[in-house]
């Protein structure tokens, strides 16, 4: 059984723009792709994509999850890229500081944060969903609660979409955001060291728990970067579209306003839906076969989150927003061994923003016509004008 050919550019700006009937698309068209203008296989349906996380020693990370080897090359040190033993030495340390009995720590300056930004969200009543609500608080959180130096701070963003940008390997996104990758690593050669991190920052965790593991200061500033790229992006992805289903489906909104209990569901329903990161490919270490398509070593193939999450197969009516929906076989945050470390983290940032908002704001409105970021991995909006009603 051969792949079907898939002639659309999974990272043309066209398929970014408007990705789910492209989805819809690729799932009809059979169990494995062949990306003609991507030169990769892609598997978009649920049972495909959860069969290559799964088998992690067949389908591998250790290469580094970019189309282009030359990117490989940079990202290849975190626990993100890589395998085994190695990655979960990786996870060990990274993971620690950000697992649920750390974070309850950070609980009352998140919640706190939250607050104030919905008080002064509510006075204002018209604001950017993006720059004014979705960044404010996973910002916040890598800086001063992460810790890293504020001599990166005006860069984390531009950092972030870079790296998420370079998963293609090729395209213009990709070609301009490689000097951004290098100008990251660099910064890290300056400021990657426990002198230069705020005291009791999760980041300087990350150098006391290190030679633990057997890790040197130089690995340990190379993992920091887990804390870097995944905690922004996907978080303020996420955020951005709360915003936006708010919008476009206002009886849910008026559900959560009548049981506020539901408001953690809701997040995972939110994950669902906006799926932030879109696919990640896998290197193929040997030959082997997806239902029934063979594959041979060497071989990429893209697992597309986004488009699993809205499997028809899986999911009644998957394109309507439902946060009372029974969710928690979504893959938003991955799945498998490579499962998203930060997902304790970005609960705890998502509830507590979507909490602080429920008892001052009546409705949500679009304020103007969205504008979409055109991000090779990450989706997420640029621009989203929102305008609220409140208590």
């Amino acid at each position: 059984m051969k792949a079907t050919i898939y002639r659309h550019d999974f990272y043309g700006d066209a398929f970014i723009r408007d990705p789910i009937p492209h989805y819809a698309e690729m799932r009809q068209a059979g169990p494995v792709l062949w990306l003609e203008q991507n030169k990769a296989y892609a598997v978009a349906r649920d049972a495909e994509v959860k069969d290559v996380l799964r088998r992690a020693d067949v389908f591998v990370s250790g290469k580094g999850l970019s189309l282009n080897d030359d990117v490989n090359a940079l990202l290849i040190g975190n626990s993100l890229n890589s395998d085994g033993d190695e990655h979960h030495r990786k996870r060990s340390v990274t993971a620690r500081p950000i697992m649920p009995k750390n974070i309850g720590l950070l609980r009352e300056h998140i919640e706190q944060v939250s607050n104030d930004l919905a008080q002064k969200l509510a006075a204002q009543k018209r604001f950017d969903g993006v720059s004014e609500f979705a960044q404010v608080l996973p910002l916040n959180v890598v800086v001063d609660l992460v810790g890293l130096s504020d001599a990166g701070q005006s860069n984390m963003l531009k950092w972030a979409s870079a790296a998420f940008n370079l998963f293609e390997g090729f395209n213009r996104r990709s070609t301009s955001s490689f000097a951004d990758l290098v100008d990251l690593q660099k910064f890290l050669a300056v400021h990657g060291n426990r002198e230069a991190l705020k005291e009791g920052g999760l980041a300087q965790r990350i150098f006391d728990v290190a030679p633990e593991k057997g890790f040197t200061e130089q690995d340990a500033a190379q993992l920091m970067r887990d804390y870097i790229n995944p905690s922004l992006d996907t978080t303020i992805s996420v955020a951005g579209f709360a915003a936006y289903y708010f919008a476009k489906f206002p009886d849910q909104w008026d559900v959560l306003r009548d049981d506020p209990s539901l408001v953690a569901n809701a997040v995972e329903e939110l994950v669902r839906m906006a799926t932030p990161i879109r696919a990640f490919s896998r290197y193929v270490a040997q030959d082997t076969s997806i239902s029934g398509v063979e594959l041979s070593e060497g071989d990429r193939v893209l697992a597309i989150y986004a488009s699993a999450n809205r499997d028809e197969t899986v999911w009644d009516d998957p394109n309507s927003f439902d946060v009372q929906r029974a969710v928690r076989k979504h893959i938003g945050f991955g799945h498998g061994v490579h499962t998203c470390m930060g997902l304790h983290l970005a609960r705890l940032e998502l509830v507590s923003l979507i909490s602080a908002m429920l008892p001052r704001v009546r409705r949500w409105h679009l304020d103007g016509e969205p504008r979409v970021a055109m991000n090779n991995t990450i989706r997420a909006f640029a621009h989203l004008p929102i305008r609220i009603d409140i208590e």
